[in-house]
């Protein structure tokens, strides 16, 4: 017969290997008030030094706080609370986030708590962890309860709850100066925070979220820029999906296509997220109990040209945490099988809009439809423009090893260059013939190298024949102005 023995695990190891989780600074903090929304503050205050000699990070709320039960409870890894007491507007998860988050930044974590008038406070420092090789937390006395910094903070609150960063030692080891450090990260933070919280702070009346950083106010931003005339939202819509008790669920979506960066006005492309991510974060915002989990993703899905102004808000419960894979930092997802096409098509219709959107901006003209052209041409009004093509096959093969971020960038980068074509020098050149268009062997060489590395990542990424391979590339730019080209590919 088996025998059933315990085996705890070692509170220093598992501790110290719960550090290097991976969280970032600001999601750190972000966790954090996930568990004030969650027991229903509408006030956080994150405090951060404004002295070099005091250096510490807290988070101050007005919510419902908790007893001295529930405080110890809460301070254990994998609470019972949040298996037995989960609300379905509960932001948090496994029961790991209040110490995982904050010891992945810090070695002392310590939170006071006011509920009923009552007033308790734990603390776990992990050099006592290490020195007891045990599960060894602090339990403040009063008179240690009013030395501890920002106490002040609940004595005029019904309820609420401190959370104290201090002793900041992966800071110290990699940068030398905690402070600079904190500096930097205040800025960071309230910017990450503008935007994961953006849909509560922008909510009126009671519902309505304040968070503090020092003394500024955080103003939430507007990724889908709805109050703008020129952004065409969709009517949302809402499709179902079982979650893991079988039960079936509702994922509403609702997809945007941006206006024109040329119809931004300053407060547009701040509220958006910063002119430099109007591109690179286009694609899926998912939400869950809507704060923002995962956003500026296509999750794979091919893009182009015409997505660059597209946005897909995607709302889910937190009953279909597993399903959507959001891990213990809640910052990553992955679409379930299940949805995935019918959440294609409705990016599709998106994308629609989108094509309809650019088509007015001009027409693309070719010269042979067979031959695959790095630049364009453009009749947009009257006028012509020259645009290089991002779906040719050498873009294609780039965008296929890159992700959404990097691509953005290039792309940027060819706008640049359309943008900054030398018509009137070319001009003057063509007139005077000194433009050299002669090919030599040295040219044919490097044509034929660049045709070869072609091949070669073709190759690994279609289940074309090689000769398959070959024809398609000779009929791309610049391969298709040699075409002996073909023939030398083919011998080797």
């Amino acid at each position: 017969m088996n025998q059933y023995i315990e085996n705890k695990p070692t509170a220093d190891v598992l501790m110290s290997s719960m550090r290097s989780i991976g969280y970032s600074f600001e999601a750190a903090v972000a966790d954090i008030i996930d568990n004030s929304i969650s027991v229903k503050a509408n006030f956080i205050e994150i405090r951060f030094p404004v002295d070099p000699s005091e250096l510490f990070v807290a988070v101050c709320d007005n919510g419902s706080g908790m007893s001295k039960s529930e405080l110890f409870d809460a301070m254990k890894y994998g609470s019972a609370m949040k298996r037995e007491n989960r609300s379905e507007d509960d932001l948090g998860r496994f029961g790991l986030g209040l110490k995982a988050a904050s010891l992945s930044q810090c070695r002392k974590l310590t939170v006071v708590s006011k509920k009923d008038d009552v007033i308790s406070a734990c603390i776990w420092d992990l050099d006592v962890v290490e020195e007891t090789k045990d599960w060894t937390m602090i339990e403040c006395s009063h008179d240690e309860i009013q030395k501890i910094r920002f106490i002040d903070f609940l004595e005029d609150k019904e309820s609420g709850t401190i959370v104290l960063w201090e002793n900041f030692d992966v800071i110290s080891k990699s940068s030398g100066n905690v402070y600079a450090e904190l500096m930097d990260y205040q800025e960071v933070t309230a910017e990450y925070l503008s935007l994961i919280f953006h849909r509560f702070l922008n909510k009126t009346g009671k519902d309505k979220l304040t968070i503090k950083v020092n003394n500024y106010t955080l103003k939430g931003m507007d990724p889908f820029l709805e109050n703008h005339k020129k952004t065409d939202a969709r009517r949302p819509f809402q499709l179902p999906i079982k979650d893991s008790a079988g039960i079936e669920r509702m994922v509403t979506v609702q997809p945007y296509v941006l206006p024109f960066q040329k119809d931004l006005t300053n407060e547009d492309k701040k509220l958006s997220g910063g002119i430099e991510n109007y591109r690179s974060k286009q694609g899926f915002y998912i939400y869950r109990n809507e704060r923002l989990i995962v956003w500026g993703t296509w999750f794979g899905r091919h893009r182009d040209e015409l997505t660059k102004y597209a946005r897909i808000k995607v709302d889910i419960p937190n009953t279909l945490d597993d399903i959507w894979g959001i891990d213990i930092k809640k910052q990553s997802a992955k679409i379930p099988s299940s949805i995935k096409q019918r959440l294609t098509h409705a990016v599709d219709e998106a994308m629609d809009i989108a094509v309809r959107k650019q088509t007015y901006r001009g027409r693309i003209k070719k010269i042979d439809d067979k031959i695959d052209y790095i630049w364009q041409i453009k009749e947009n009004r009257g006028k012509t423009e020259y645009v290089i093509n991002r779906d040719s096959l050498i873009f294609e093969l780039i965008r296929s090893k890159v992700n959404d971020e990097v691509w953005s960038y290039i792309d940027s980068v060819l706008e640049e260059i359309e943008r900054s074509i030398p018509f009137q020098q070319i001009y003057i050149d063509m007139a005077k013939h000194n433009v050299d268009d002669t090919v030599d062997e040295e040219r044919l060489a490097e044509v034929a190298d660049k045709a070869r590395i072609l091949i070669s990542l073709t190759q690994k990424v279609s289940r074309d024949t090689r000769e398959q391979v070959i024809d398609r590339i000779m009929q791309s730019e610049p391969f298709s102005k040699y075409p002996d080209l073909r023939n030398k590919l083919m011998e080797e």
